[in-house]
């Protein structure tokens, strides 16, 4: 199969497989969600601060469909992301904030993502708007400071220390 070359070959490979995750017809519905399941680098859509993740395999190949990327012998991952980073200009990094919103989007889907993508590497992301997510993440963590802040205070004051 041919590997994207342009932005519109890139979003139709999205809007197909978004298309098969938003009719929830099986089988299309069941294996898109074994690609984002068994994924390891990403292209991020944020739609109203609701981030959807799209797997380089998938959508790195134009034309892209379930039969084509089943019959395919061929796909590979270092074949489709050196397109994808040149189309979008930047190259897929791991982010543990995209990693936060990656494991909510798969609980979304209605499962727990896995520690890490097919064959335990590391799961990658084209982050095209990192001033949003380092926003996300500093407010993550600072809830979690409160949140750590809360229970010591709460433990202190049931050991009446405080």
């Amino acid at each position: 199969m041919r590997i994207v070359h342009n932005l519109d070959e890139l979003k139709d490979n999205i809007m197909t497989l978004e298309n098969y995750l938003s009719n929830k017809i099986d089988p299309q519905y069941n294996f898109a969600l074994d690609l984002v399941k068994k994924g390891i680098c990403f292209v991020i859509i944020n739609e109203n601060w609701n981030y959807k993740f799209f797997p380089s395999r998938f959508i790195g190949y134009a034309n892209n469909s379930m039969d084509s990327h089943l019959y395919n012998k061929y796909k590979d991952g270092r074949e489709t992301n050196p397109a994808i980073s040149k189309i979008l200009g930047v190259n897929p990094i791991h982010n543990y904030s995209l990693e936060y919103f990656y494991r909510k989007y798969c609980e979304s889907l209605g499962f727990i993502a896995n520690d890490k993508g097919s064959f335990g590497v590391e799961r990658k992301y084209w982050d095209t708007s990192s001033i949003i997510y380092w926003y996300y993440y500093y407010f993550h963590l600072y809830s979690m400071i409160i949140r750590k802040c809360y229970l010591i205070r709460k433990h202190l004051v049931m050991e009446k220390i405080f």
